[in-house]
Parts: structure tokens; C-alpha cells; sequence
């Protein structure tokens, strides 16, 4: 069966909205309701539907003829639906069958992160068999010699900001500590739930969906490689992005996370595109959550020990990122 091109680009775009509406995980699990039943029911209709045009058009072939093919289009729709229809469904009350009544809140949200983290690389690996295309993307870019070097490029981007900070620091005569960290939760819940988030995320989005987009662009008229890679890099920032906008009731405090999270999903997403590393990006993505959590060492200045925003590390670490990138760019080319 085939499809107009405008129809497949619309069954896309519909489906990545819909996925970036049923964001779940992300909001503090005492404070997050279950999802609606009739919601996943909805949901797992739509993935059983996709389920049976996957297998007849696997069994009806190839067929000429203008437009897209409709099997074309399915994977994609498939690993966007699965991964919210098994997060909104299944992840709240697994936590909740599992976690003690009497778990503090911040505990509580640092164990749900690590358990959704986890279960991101599980579905991950369930999804990444709708596609072979993306997933042999993604195990291109998660090679085991690239695990060194790509958490090895990130601690060097880190530590180069926090060097030029504590230089310039110097240069002003004020005094430079490093206070203890004081995380949203138990430190080490912290550390590895946010590290398991990040490695999920970015294989997820920057790994499974951006090598799925950059198979399925062709079909849907985009030739040309840099239009190709923009085009993905947009709709799985825009994606990433609403899925990590917070419940704050001020449109300004959302337009800020959301135009931060934008940012940040376009920034990782060149960095893979440039590098071709999956933990490079992932280490800076941990790296940054742990920062905005209190759970990384932070330099302090003066007598008052005052840290400078948050945001100004980031830029700082992500610009020395990007150098690194582009070095390790010049590098493979070479090879």
C-alpha cells in the first residue's frame, strides 16, 4: 500500500507530537497520576493496528507506483508509540508495587529516574528490531572503543570550562572552593539514575530516531544529505524538548525550559552527527543533569563560596565540547 508523501510526513509529525504530549517520566512520581486507561488503550490499538500493516505489507512486497510505502513509514511510528505506550502504562505502577510507602519524595524520584533510564535501554533494544537501518546506527556510534574515547572527550570538555573559569577567577584575585554537593536525593541514586537516563536518552533520541528519520527522509523527498541530517536533527530536538518542558503553571518559566531543552537536543544532536559517538554526547547529557541536580562539583568563588549559574558551566563546557567535536570530526576523516 501506498501513501502520498504529504500523508506520510503528517503520520510523522503526528506521531512525535503525540509521543511529546504523553511525556511521563520526567515529572516527580508523587506528584504524576497514573495516565487514563482508556488512554493506553488507545495507544496500544494504535501499536496493535501498526502491528498488522507491519506484517501485511512485509507479506504483500514492494509495490511500484508513486507516493511512499506505507511499511516505509511504519517502524518509525512504532518505536514512537511502544516507547510511550510501555512508559505511561507500565512504568508508574511497577514503581509502585516496588517502591516502600514511606520513600521521601526526593528518594523516591531519584530511584523512579534510575528505574526509567533503565527501562528506556530495555525498549530501546525491543524498538531498535522494528528497524535494522537504525540500529545498526546506533551500534555504529556505540562501538566499544568509542565508550573511552567519547567519556574521555566529555571529562576533558568539563574540566577545560571549569579550568578557563578557575583562570579567570584568578585573574580577578578571587578565591575559588569546591563545595560539597548537595543533590535532590541519595548522591550515588543520583549519580547512576541520571547517568542510566542519559545514556537512554541520547541512544534513544539521538541514536534510535535520528538514524530512523535519516533512512526515512529519501522516501519522503528530502535527497540531499545536509537537508537529510537538519530536517532529523529538528523533529527529534523539537521531540526531546517537549518531552522535558516541567508542569510549572508560568508560561515563562516553561518558555525558558523549553527553549533550554531545544537548545540542548540540537547541541547533543550536532555533536553526534559531528563525532559520530553516542557516549561523548551522553557523558556531557549526564554530566549536565547531575550539575542541575547538585550532584556534581561546582566551583565557588569568594568568601561567600557563590556559584555562578548553572547555565553559564554549561555554555562554557559546551563550547569546549564542540571544539573537541570538531577535532575528533578532523580526525575520522582523516582515517
Amino acid at each position: 500500500m501506498r501513501i502520498p508523501r504529504a500523508l506520510a510526513w503528517l503520520l510523522v509529525a503526528m506521531a512525535m507530537f503525540t509521543a511529546g504530549l504523553l511525556r511521563q517520566f520526567h515529572d516527580l512520581t508523587p506528584a504524576s497520576p497514573f495516565l487514563a486507561p482508556a488512554v493506553g488503550s488507545l495507544l496500544f490499538a494504535c501499536v496493535l493496528f501498526l502491528f498488522l500493516v507491519a506484517a501485511r505489507e512485509r507479506q504483500v512486497g514492494a509495490a511500484p507506483g508513486p507516493g511512499v510505502r506505507l511499511g516505509s513509514v511504519t517502524p518509525i511510528l512504532l518505536i514512537l508509540l511502544v516507547e510511550k505506550w510501555i512508559s505511561s502504562s507500565f512504568y508508574q505502577p511497577l514503581f509502585a508495587l516496588a517502591a516502600p510507602a514511606d520513600l521521601p519524595d526526593d528518594a523516591a524520584d531519584a530511584w523512579f529516574r534510575m528505574m526509567c533510564g533503565l527501562l528506556l535501554l530495555a525498549i530501546v533494544l525491543i524498538t531498535s528490531r522494528f528497524s535494522r537501518p537504525a540500529a545498526s546506527f546506533v551500534r555504529a556510534r556505540l562501538a566499544g572503543w568509542k565508550a573511552l574515547v567519547g567519556i574521555a572527550t566529555a571529562a576533558l570538555a568539563v574540566g577545560g570550562g571549569s579550568l578557563v573559569l578557575a583562570l579567570i577567577a584568578r585573574v580577578v584575585g578571587s578565591s575559588i572552593s569546591v563545595p560539597t554537593p548537595h543533590p535532590q536525593g541519595p548522591l550515588a541514586v543520583v549519580l547512576l539514575g541520571q547517568a542510566a537516563i542519559a545514556l537512554a536518552e541520547e541512544t534513544y533520541f539521538r541514536g534510535l530516531l535520528l538514524g530512523e528519520l535519516l533512512r526515512l527522509a529519501p522516501r519522503l523527498g528530502l535527497h540531499a544529505a545536509p537537508v537529510r541530517q537538519w530536517v532529523a536533527l529538528a523533529l527529534t530536538s523539537a521531540l526531546f524538548g517537549m518531552e522535558h518542558v516541567g508542569s510549572s503553571t508560568d508560561w515563562s518559566d516553561g518558555a525558558r525550559q523549553l527553549v533550554f531543552a531545544l537548545a540542548l537536543g540540537a547541541l547533543l544532536g550536532m555533536i553526534v552527527l559531528l563525532t559520530d559517538n553516542l557516549w561523548f554526547a551522553a557523558s556531557l547529557h549526564a554530566w549536565i543533569n547531575w550539575l542541575l541536580l547538585g550532584a556534581a562539583p561546582q566551583l565557588a568563588y569568594g568568601p561567600s563560596q557563590a556559584a555562578l549559574p548553572a547555565g553559564a558551566s554549561v555554555s562554557l563546557t559546551l563550547i569546549t565540547a564542540f571544539l573537541a567535536a570538531f577535532a575528533l570530526q578532523r580526525r575520522v576523516q582523516r582515517r
